[in-house]
């Protein structure tokens, strides 16, 4: 029986992976007033997209499209640090930061809770995850 190598921590994977959790607690823990230039920035990104793909990408809901948007790299970045067989952790991960901060904006002013913003963040993950997931598979081909 061979053993297999452990997983490797490169530098730029726990960079990345840092950076994920950066910047979804800034855009999400936030006061609204600070975040709210960077949502605008990226609406303004989608404005240009043809209405066909942007209907498509929102389905009819930008702020939910964001929610997604942002917890994908998370998911990827996550997924990237973890051995092959614990990468379907990485959706946990991110189901668990996105209670945390839907709890903690219970107290950050202009913040409001939203159990929908769990479902869409955690599918963001889900994304982030099953995209990770491809290119480590396709890395051992």
């Amino acid at each position: 029986m061979s053993a297999r190598p452990a997983p490797t921590f490169t530098a730029g994977r726990i960079l990345a992976a840092t950076f994920a959790v950066a910047a979804v607690a800034r855009l999400t823990l936030a006061p609204r007033s600070w975040a709210w230039p960077a949502r605008s920035w990226a609406l303004d990104a989608l404005a240009l997209l043809p209405t066909r793909w942007a209907d498509f990408l929102l389905g009819g809901d930008a702020d939910r499209a964001l929610n997604i948007a942002i917890f994908v790299p998370l998911g990827a970045a996550i997924a990237a640090l973890l051995p092959l067989r614990w990468v379907p952790a990485s959706v946990g991960v991110g189901f668990a930061i996105s209670c945390g901060v839907e709890i903690a904006q219970t107290v950050i002013p202009g913040r409001v809770p939203d159990i929908a913003d769990i479902v869409a963040n955690t599918a963001g993950a889900l994304v982030g995850t099953v995209l990770a997931l491809a290119v480590r598979l396709s890395a051992r081909l």
